[in-house]
């Protein structure tokens, strides 16, 4: 799944249920078991604030950290 702010977007406007669940294959997809967590609505509704100011070039770089903890380090130097 290409992730970038309209697809942000969009998993914004899931449902929670369905939104959770995104977000769980999303972690899984890189090595991050979920399963033990059960936020509340409140709690998706502050991610959804929080996914609401991201920028493609956060999401960029939270996807190049999710990928390191697959491969054991960082993909890209943001700090160039």
């Amino acid at each position: 799944m290409k992730i970038d702010k309209k697809t942000v977007d969009m998993l914004s406007s899931l449902p929670d249920e369905s939104l959770w669940k995104m977000i769980c294959a999303i972690g899984s997809s890189s090595g991050i078991d979920l399963s033990s967590f059960d936020p509340s609505s409140a709690d998706l509704a502050r991610l959804r604030v929080a996914m609401s100011s991201l920028t493609d070039k956060d999401i960029s770089r939270a996807l190049d950290i999710l990928g390191s903890l697959n491969k054991g380090g960082p993909t890209t130097d943001h700090n160039s």
